[in-house]
């Protein structure tokens, strides 16, 4: 008589995404603010922006896309080559904006 136990076998598997050196273009970030959505205030939020400097955005973008736009343009400029590839890939990946599939997108290699 043989007695076969079953195992449950969970697998852990962490991808790494090789990130993109250096500042992201404006058609990447653009392309960004349209698949982030609703998503875009936590995103400026974990990218150093003030809650003034969002709601002026959210006033003064009446068009939903380009409140994004706007606000990654904003960090853009503000932030000079310190606005890198590196910062908005950590900014999408923090746990209040959730959006790995887009710091994939956007910040890693393809």
């Amino acid at each position: 008589e043989v007695n076969f136990h079953k195992f449950d076998l969970i697998y852990n598997v962490s991808f790494v995404i090789i990130v993109k050196e250096g500042v992201p273009s404006d058609e990447e970030l653009e392309t960004l603010s349209q698949l982030i959505a609703e998503g875009w205030k936590p995103l400026g939020r974990r990218l150093g922006m003030n809650e003034s400097k969002l709601t002026a955005f959210d006033k003064e973008n009446q068009e939903y896309s380009e409140k994004p736009y706007k606000m990654l343009l904003r960090w853009k400029q503000r932030e000079g080559s310190a606005a890198t590839y590196q910062v908005l890939h950590d900014a999408l990946c923090h746990s209040l904006v959730d959006r790995r599939d887009l710091a994939e997108e956007i910040c890693g290699f393809k």
